[in-house]
């Protein structure tokens, strides 16, 4: 692949990574400083600030990436800059609404008024940053991106472990105190770039065109949020709360195979844009048959190492849950093949498609989960996501290849790697208790893989060698 992407890849994956990394590191020493019950209540104020983030910004950021190719770097930086300001507009009609209604608190689930607030005024920057990470994504800024999350991410730490110090007998109350006084720190940075940028000129046009393109993406948006959480829900209203502390455990190592596709995919979108602007299909068919093959050898990798990484991550107590694992990652995997066709919907402005997969596919998941998840548990609601992802890649597939006849996407490599995952799938559970087969397995893939990288290396210089 093109030397940018692949560096670009890089660097969002190292920042991941980092992040990620961080995010490991101060969970315990947030849950040794805190009380037990608050952070409980700071655990159940951020569910709730991901929902109002939702409302506040009405999407609006996911346009972003859609405005870029359609205009000037004038007009693209002038758009971001106004659609900004859209959801201040709302954040000032919630303030109000929450002055004049104060019992609103209780659907925020918030104990007082002043928590009411800084969880709107924390959506609100979270919308703008949002916007800001975008920019820096399809502007091809990797290290721009990196150092900005960095510096959020440590600030926050930082302000966070200091404010728990100074008042642990109210440290649900620092804890939001320092979030939301981080988000001001970074928001007046952001404020600072874009308040010259504002276009008042094309203020309304800007707010129209975008909303028009992301109000149907509040439900594709919703709708992911019920497949995350739904059958955690029904775990614990039809088994136990150990099974749910288990299922979490599972989707959150599953979720790591989500998490190096995103860190791939900020590189990937950006070029494919341009690639399918310029109408390059052959040379996006060749990377992405590259990218199917890298993808399928990594998952398959994680899938024959995850009983050993669900162990580290969660414990002894948490060794059942091995045998759900691979059904998550197969389910991750799927949502890694239907982000092809799902970017060129993007790309094409196709944005009131998009939701219908994902409301479709979370109706099935509760349908299927009310009658799987009381006989089968854990294991039924590991296959009930299994199949609702593989309905919306489905779906997806369908719309882009048969409805709107577009194919710059090798579809054979796609049936392909999903057979080869499956195989993957079973042979993890055939070998789940053998660590030593499962480890000659991973050693004879890189070992294949990277002669297979040799050859096509060799071959492309070959190519150029012979272009010259």
């Amino acid at each position: 692949m093109k030397d940018n992407f692949i560096k670009s890849s890089a660097i969002y994956f190292i920042g991941t990574l980092l992040l990620r990394g961080i995010s490991f590191f101060t969970l315990p020493i947030y849950t040794r400083l805190m009380l037990p019950e608050d952070y409980g209540l700071y655990s159940l104020f951020t569910a709730s600030l991901s929902i109002v983030t939702i409302f506040i910004g009405l999407q609006i950021q996911g346009t972003v990436n859609l405005s870029y190719n359609s205009r000037s770097e004038e007009e693209f930086e002038s758009y971001v800059a106004n659609i900004s300001i859209f959801p201040f507009i709302i954040l000032l009609l919630c303030l109000g609404a929450l002055a004049i209604i104060p019992s609103l608190i209780n659907v925020l689930q918030v104990p007082s008024l002043m928590y009411g607030v800084m969880m709107l005024v924390q959506a609100f920057i979270g919308v703008v940053v949002s916007i800001y990470n975008s920019e820096l994504i399809i502007k091809k800024q990797p290290k721009k991106h990196l150092c900005f999350s960095l510096v959020f991410t440590l600030l926050t730490v930082l302000l966070s472990v200091s404010f728990v110090l100074m008042m642990r007998n109210q440290s649900y109350f620092a804890m939001v105190m320092a979030s939301t006084l981080a988000n001001i720190i970074v928001f007046s940075y952001i404020l600072m770039k874009y308040i010259k940028r504002v276009n008042v000129k094309s203020l309304k046009q800007d707010w129209l065109h975008g909303l028009k393109l992301s109000l149907p993406l509040i439900f594709h948006v919703l709708s992911h949020q019920v497949l995350n959480v739904a059958d955690r829900f029904m775990l614990s209203y039809f088994k136990t709360d150990i099974d749910v502390a288990i299922y979490s455990v599972v989707y959150s190592v599953g979720a790591i195979v989500q998490m190096i596709w995103t860190s791939i995919n900020n590189a990937w979108v950006p070029w494919y844009f341009d690639h399918l602007r310029e109408k390059c299909h052959d040379l996006i068919k060749v990377y992405a048959k590259q990218y199917i093959i890298f993808f399928s050898v990594g998952t398959t990798l994680f899938l024959l190492a995850s009983p050993e990484i669900t162990l580290v991550l969660g414990g002894k107590q948490y060794e059942s849950g091995i045998y759900s694992v691979p059904l998550i990652v197969l389910a991750y995997f799927f949502v890694f093949l239907y982000g092809f066709y799902v970017n060129y919907e993007f790309a094409k402005e196709k944005t009131t498609i998009i939701p219908i997969a994902t409301v479709l596919a979370a109706i099935v998941n509760i349908v299927l989960n009310i009658y799987i998840i009381p006989k089968y548990g854990i294991i039924g609601a590991s296959f009930t996501t299994t199949v609702s992802y593989f309905l919306m890649l489905m779906f997806h597939y369908i719309v882009v290849v048969k409805g709107m006849k577009h194919r710059d996407f090798p579809d054979n490599y796609m049936w392909i790697s999903i057979f080869a995952i499956f195989i993957s799938m079973l042979v993890t559970y055939l070998a789940i208790h053998h660590f030593i087969i499962r480890c000659i397995l991973c050693i004879s893939i890189i070992v294949v893989y990277s002669l297979y990288l040799y050859y096509f290396v060799a071959k492309r210089n070959q190519l150029k060698l012979m272009k010259k």
